[in-house]
């Protein structure tokens, strides 16, 4: 403080000094300042002083002019002084003629300007202000002081200029955008609000896209300074200018532009400007699936790509096939900005038709989605279902209908082979058997029973052959008797059981002889109603209830045999919901007699004294029979017709069959003795020695008779086979073990057995059956008229005769008739 008084006093000596020089030498001296003496001030206040306007900004440098030339150029500049209008003092000064090291001595009012301001001497000289101040504003004068001249004063009008404050960029929502980063929609509109606060003069605020200068409007008002409290007391007040713009439509060139607002009141300082960058999420401009085939094949793995570009942010890539999303089946990355997805995957029969979809999507802009399709031709095997007809009700269908079925096939290609299966078995077109294939169907025309079973259709193509589903098919029919096995005595469930007893003489033989006879049949529904009926030479009758049993479809019938008259034919019928047996099972029961005597007995010599006899058996009488040989009064008892006999001389030999009846008649054989073959036949007991010539002659006498007997035979068959009305075609038969000529004679005691029979005839499968031969039984019976004339009653048409004489033990044995049997003796 204290140096700058004396420096101020030390100029106001000077500046005297200088005053009172220049009055005396130079009354037209110009120059004022306040140190000089009133006379004086008038006499500068009486010269003109051009006034140079200057603008500063605030916080800017700012150069006020002062021109240091003299009027001849030549004057050497002593002092500037600079003065402040308001003030007396000076504010600045340069002191030029002290030099310290060639440079003029420099003084700043540390309340004005202090260190901010510098003068700088030269052609152009200039006091230069930094950080101009809103409190440098003002007229200011500069005076020249040269060393010979007179001092020379320049006025400066110093205005100062208040820029505005950096503008503050708001959207719609009132979010400084400076702040928050937002991408808008590609195609919205984009609304911007611009506040400017203070300035001075009143700046204006302008928009610009880029550089381009774009529309707007602005409103102004005065509104608190910034940086004041609401509850000061000297609150100070500013002006704020708002200004709004508007760019519609946003498009894929806005994406990353610059737009700015800009405030400015001068043009000595570059516009007051705040800048965002539009960000907006684009939509996907292309997707395309790459990979697409003309077919895929089911069950085989492919590959198929998808790109898409223009996104951003990039789009998400789906997979859809038909309406469904694939998840998690594809790999997914990004490149060179294109968004990539690789699928994998196996098609399968229901793809058929769909579409495979990959659909771009902007997660920003669900509206902006795209998408590229691609349809699938799936080749795959044979998908084949097979039904039956709509109309037909697979729990009721019996035989003589007709099904209908009908085998549904969906392949890729559509040209396929169809193959029709009854089991296992291939179903072929014959239309004589009623079996037809016409397109995709198969019609089976009155079925039988036969044609119960598994039904399946194959349908074959390139790509593979399926095999349908099974469809059951179970024809219901009535009651038909079932194959039975051979009949055998003493078994659990044998067809006789005959009480024989030990003894063979014929007076011994008991006769309350029980019989148990099972009737099973095939049937379906098995649920069978059952009745018996029997047949002897006197009458036709039901079997009451009491004597027989059933159980599904078998029936057991007890009967105990008590006189003759219970001996005959029994009939066992059957029924269901379909219908009642067409035939019955019938089982024979001839009435026992005794047995024929043996045939063709023939002895041999055996070695040393034994003797072997062999015979052929006759018809058992249809009881079971054994054999006895008497010899000496030795008796040989054998189940079959054939002993060994030890003999010392010539004896006579007597041998009978016996069942429970009683026994044949003998057949002797006198004088056995050891000697050459000898054969015995007949009844009588002869005994013959017959030479080779003999024999000879009477076999080729047989052979004639045979044949003049059987052209007779055949005759008297054609004569009997031409009836007077015609008569229904015979069905295929199985030829029974009778001889045909036993069965012609009419023997009683021969009962024809054949194997069981089936009245169907099957168009379809084969059948084998036969129509049994009327019972000689039963040609003379009479049945009642009653049950002539109901229609609904079973008929005793004959079916299978199990007969339940014994069989035969060997098959060499002839069965001969007695009348035959005479004719050889």
């Amino acid at each position: 403080m204290i140096s700058t008084s004396i420096t101020l006093i030390c100029v106001g000596l000077l500046t005297l000094a200088d005053g009172q020089r220049g009055k005396s030498n130079n009354s037209n001296s110009s120059g004022n300042n306040n140190f000089d003496s009133e006379p004086m001030q008038k006499t500068e206040t009486d010269i003109p002083i051009s006034i140079i306007p200057v603008q500063g900004v605030v916080g800017q440098t700012a150069y006020l002019p002062c021109d240091t030339h003299s009027r001849d150029n030549s004057d050497v500049v002593t002092m500037v002084l600079w003065f402040k209008e308001s003030t007396a003092e000076p504010v600045y000064s340069y002191d030029a003629r002290i030099q310290h090291r060639g440079k003029a001595k420099l003084w700043s009012a540390e309340n004005v300007w202090g260190n901010r301001a510098t003068f700088r001497a030269g052609d152009k000289a200039h006091l230069v202000i930094q950080n101009v101040q809103e409190g440098d504003a003002g007229v200011y004068r500069c005076r020249v002081d040269f060393r010979d001249s007179q001092t020379k004063n320049v006025k400066v009008n110093f205005t100062i200029i208040v820029p505005p404050l950096k503008p503050i960029i708001y959207d719609t929502k009132r979010r400084d955008m400076s702040k928050h980063l937002e991408a808008y929609p590609e195609g919205a509109d984009l609304g911007l609000i611009c506040e400017v606060h203070g300035g001075r003069p009143k700046p204006r605020v302008s928009w610009y896209l880029g550089s381009q200068l774009i529309n707007s409007t602005f409103e102004q008002k005065l509104v608190k300074s910034p940086g004041t409290s609401m509850d000061s007391p000297h609150e100070q007040s500013s002006t704020m200018i708002t200004s709004r713009v508007t760019i519609r439509n946003l498009k894929r060139s806005h994406h990353h532009a610059k737009l700015s607002c800009r405030a400015s009141n001068t043009q000595l300082s570059a516009p007051q400007t705040t800048t965002v960058v539009i960000e907006l999420n684009l939509k996907p401009l292309k997707v395309e699936i790459i990979g697409k085939e003309k077919y895929v094949s089911a069950s085989k793995k492919n590959r198929v790509e998808c790109r898409s570009s223009g996104s951003k942010p990039p789009a998400m890539l789906q997979w859809y096939k038909g309406s469904k999303q694939l998840v998690n089946s594809s790999r997914d990355f990004q490149k060179d900005g294109e968004s990539i997805s690789i699928l994998e995957w196996v098609p399968d029969t229901e793809d058929e038709g769909k579409y495979l979809t990959c659909r771009a999507e902007n997660r920003h802009l669900p509206d902006a989605t795209i998408e590229d399709k691609w349809k699938l031709n799936v080749l795959f095997a044979p998908i084949v279902l097979l039904k039956i007809g709509s109309s037909f009700d697979l729990e009721n269908i019996k035989e003589g209908d007709d099904v209908y079925f009908e085998c549904n096939v969906r392949s890729n290609p559509t040209n396929f082979k169809l193959t029709w299966y009854h089991g296992n078995k291939e179903v072929r077109h014959n239309a004589s058997a009623g079996v037809l294939l016409s397109d995709q169907s198969l019609v089976l025309q009155g079925i039988t029973r036969e044609a119960s079973g598994n039904y399946s259709c194959l349908a074959a193509t390139t790509e593979g052959r399926n095999r349908s589903n099974i469809i059951y098919l179970h024809v219901m029919y009535a009651p038909i008797c079932k194959q039975l096995s051979p009949i055998s005595l003493n078994e659990a469930d044998a067809y006789v059981l005959a009480n024989v007893t030990e003894e063979l003489q014929p007076q011994n033989v008991s006769r309350h002889e029980i019989i148990n006879l099972m009737c099973e049949v095939e049937a379906s529904p098995s649920s069978v109603t059952f009745h018996w009926t029997f047949n002897n030479s006197h009458e036709l009758k039901d079997v009451p209830e009491s004597r027989y049993t059933s159980d599904q479809t078998v029936s057991r019938l007890s009967q105990r045999l008590k006189s003759d008259e219970d001996y005959g034919t029994f009939g066992c019928w059957a029924s269901n919901v379909v219908g009642h047996s067409k035939q019955p099972c019938l089982y024979h029961l001839p009435t026992p007699v005794n047995p024929l005597p043996l045939q063709n007995c023939t002895a041999h010599n055996q070695s040393g004294t034994w003797i072997r006899i062999s015979c052929v058996e006759g018809f058992d009488g249809g009881l079971p029979q054994k054999f006895v040989a008497v010899a000496d009064e030795q008796r040989f008892e054998s189940s079959s017709p054939y002993w060994e006999i030890e003999i010392h001389k010539p004896t006579t030999v007597s041998l009978y069959a016996v069942n429970a009846k009683g026994s044949s008649e003998p057949i002797i054989m006198e004088g056995i003795a050891f000697k050459d073959m000898a054969k015995f036949t007949g009844e009588t007991g002869i005994s013959l020695d017959i030479s080779p010539i003999l024999i000879g002659l009477g076999g080729t006498a047989t052979g004639l008779g045979l044949i003049v007997t059987g052209v007779l035979m055949a005759l008297w068959r054609k004569h009997a086979a031409s009836p007077s009305k015609p008569k229904p075609p015979q069905q295929p038969s199985i030829a029974t073990f009778a001889v045909k000529g036993e069965e012609e004679d009419g023997n009683p005691d021969l009962i024809p057995t054949t194997a069981l029979t089936n009245n169907y005839t099957d168009r379809k499968l084969s059948v084998y059956g036969s129509l049994p031969r009327r019972s000689h039984y039963a040609e003379d019976q009479q049945l009642p008229q009653s049950i002539i004339q109901d229609m609904d009653y079973p008929r005793a048409a004959p079916n299978t005769y199990y007969s339940l004489q014994r069989p035969s033990r060997y098959t060499e044995t002839i069965v001969r008739h007695t009348t035959v049997q005479e004719s050889c003796i």
